[in-house]
């Protein structure tokens, strides 16, 4: 038997076991496919993340490796002839001499991602999901896998593979600690609506609503950054806090859209300040009753409120920033920054981001 160490850390908050719950294994070849699967659901958390070498990119980097050290050879072959031959040596500018020293400096390109992630649920593998990047590289961070910016404290930007290709990730450090880990999320897209009156009517129900609930100043829709959702806007936070969900109803309403799950929210919110909405995500049909915060969904519905000119916020410099609030009402409380370019209709570019904190660590025996 093998034995394979992980790390549960809580998402998107500063507190222990509030935020979402997250297992990362940082050292997961020689896993297969089923195995991965049945590790999700020993660990029963909303996502489980195993973490590999990127899949495409090893080998291009070790082509490129041993090209810049041709090259470099070749350099000094040069080098010598001239000295030989009483000739000046031309001077290496410092980039070209920083390059030289470091025949593998293209790991920050994203032609070469640092790992490549593979996010399940307890039901099945998914391209992409915002707590489980989060937490993941917050916890490769502490593993030394990240490299450190000047002096420990700032910004890295690193790349990663995930199910829908290559993305950027930017981690905020503090006394070499990550604070932060700020991710940019895929285009923002209305996949459909739900406009007939028979159908929203049936999904408050399957939310335990009444259709005079519902916020009728926002369209019901099917969002997505990646992952999509049903998004579905409900008048108060009180009626948001007691909602009882049918889940056989709702996964089924949810799944004939072809989303993954449905988030409701309500533009009030219990802190004030930066919170813009307070969100409640349902994915009965992953075997998900509730889950405390969700990266993707939370990204999408931050385009959702920008595309609709609902944050009640005046852009910086183009970008909306503000917090999402999840958890709340099973005693989990998250707080999910979002970064939005773009104005409304024309939604350019989503970021989320936010910190995460270990509590335990352990090895499962395959």
């Amino acid at each position: 038997m093998r034995n394979y160490h992980f790390i549960q850390l809580d998402v998107f908050t500063n507190q222990p076991f509030a935020g979402n719950p997250l297992a990362v294994f940082p050292e997961a070849e020689g896993l297969s496919d089923e195995q991965m699967m049945k590790i999700a659901r020993e660990m029963n958390l909303s996502e489980t993340v195993f973490v590999l070498k990127p899949e495409q990119t090893a080998a291009s980097q070790q082509q490129t490796a041993a090209s810049k050290q041709q090259t470099v050879n070749r350099e000094q072959q040069k080098a010598e002839s001239k000295e030989q031959s009483g000739r000046d040596q031309p001077q290496k500018s410092e980039d070209e001499a920083t390059e030289a020293a470091n025949p593998q400096s293209e790991i920050q390109n994203p032609k070469f991602p640092l790992r490549r992630l593979r996010i399940f649920t307890p039901a099945r593998e998914i391209p992409f999901a915002g707590h489980p990047i989060a937490g993941t590289w917050n916890a490769l961070a502490r593993e030394g896998i990240v490299p450190l910016p000047e002096g420990g404290n700032g910004w890295t930007r690193i790349y990663h593979e995930v199910g829908l290709g290559v993305l950027p990730v930017d981690i905020e450090f503090k006394d070499g600690l990550p604070v932060q880990v700020v991710m940019t999320q895929g285009k923002f897209e209305i996949l459909a609506e739900i406009d007939d009156g028979q159908e929203q009517a049936e999904l408050a129900r399957a939310l335990g609503r009444n259709r005079e609930d519902l916020d009728e100043s926002l369209p019901i829709q099917v969002i997505s950054t990646g992952l999509s959702s049903l998004v579905v806007p409900i008048r108060s936070l009180a009626d948001l806090g007691t909602c009882r969900v049918n889940s056989s109803l709702l996964g089924e309403l949810y799944t004939q859209r072809g989303a993954t799950g449905c988030h409701a929210f309500s533009r009030e919110t219990i802190e004030i300040g930066e919170a813009r909405a307070h969100g409640r995500f349902f994915a009965p049909a992953d075997n998900i009753a509730e889950d405390p915060a969700t990266g993707s969904a939370s990204g999408a519905l931050g385009g959702y409120l920008v595309h609709h000119g609902a944050t009640g916020i005046e852009p910086t410099d183009g970008r909306y920033k503000f917090v999402i609030e999840q958890g709340d009402f099973m005693h989990r409380p998250s707080r999910i920054n979002l970064d939005v370019s773009g104005k409304p209709g024309a939604v350019e570019e989503v970021k989320v981001g936010g910190p995460s904190v270990i509590v335990a660590r352990g090895e499962v025996y395959v």
